[in-house]
C-alpha cells in the first residue's frame, strides 16, 4: 500500500468518525469507540465495493430538466396520502398496488446513469419506490402506496430518452 492510499484511508476514516460524531451528537470516549468502528467498518465496505463503481455516471443534460418537476411531485403525492391517511382513520380502507413497467433502455454508455436517475426520481417522490428492476427482461417492480396508476413523474424517469 502506497503513502497516497493510507493517507486517503485515514482522510476517510476521520470523515465516517466526525460523521458519526456529528449525528449522535454525544462526545464521550464510548461513543468515539463506537464511531470509530463504525467507520473502520464503513470504510471496508467502501473498499470492497469500490471496484463495482469504477465507471462514472454519464448523466444527459437534458434529464436535469425533470428536476423542477419534483417539488410539485412532492408536493401533490403527500397530500395524496395525507388523505388516504384521514380516509383511513375514518374506518375507510387504502389499497396500494405493485406496478410492473417495462423499459427500452438502450444499452449505451448511459445505460448505469440512466438506471440510477431513475432509481433516484422514482424514489425521492413519498408515494413509489422502485422494488425490483429487472434488466434481462426490462422491466422494472414499483410499489404505489396510494392510487392504481403509475404517477406522472414516475413514468417521466421510467421512460427516459
Amino acid at each position: 500500500m502506497n503513502k497516497k492510499a493510507i493517507a486517503t484511508a485515514v482522510v476517510t476514516w476521520l470523515l465516517f468518525l466526525g460523521l458519526y460524531m456529528l449525528f449522535c451528537a454525544k462526545a464521550d470516549l464510548a461513543e468515539a469507540v463506537t464511531g470509530g468502528a463504525a467507520a473502520l467498518l464503513a470504510l471496508w465496505l467502501v473498499g470492497l465495493l469500490r471496484d463495482s463503481f469504477r465507471s462514472p455516471l454519464r448523466l444527459k443534460p437534458s434529464w436535469l430538466l425533470l428536476l423542477w418537476r419534483i417539488p410539485l411531485a412532492m408536493f401533490s403525492e403527500s397530500w395524496q396520502l395525507l388523505v388516504a391517511l384521514v380516509r383511513t382513520l375514518g374506518g375507510g380502507e387504502e389499497d396500494g398496488v405493485m406496478i410492473e413497467h417495462s423499459f427500452d433502455f438502450p444499452e449505451d454508455a448511459h445505460e448505469s446513469a440512466r438506471r440510477a436517475w431513475m432509481t433516484f426520481g422514482v424514489c425521492i417522490t413519498p408515494n413509489s419506490y422502485l422494488v425490483f428492476v429487472d434488466k434481462d427482461q426490462k422491466k422494472v417492480l414499483i410499489r404505489q402506496l396510494v392510487g392504481k396508476d403509475l404517477s406522472t413523474i414516475d413514468r417521466l424517469f421510467v421512460e427516459l430518452p
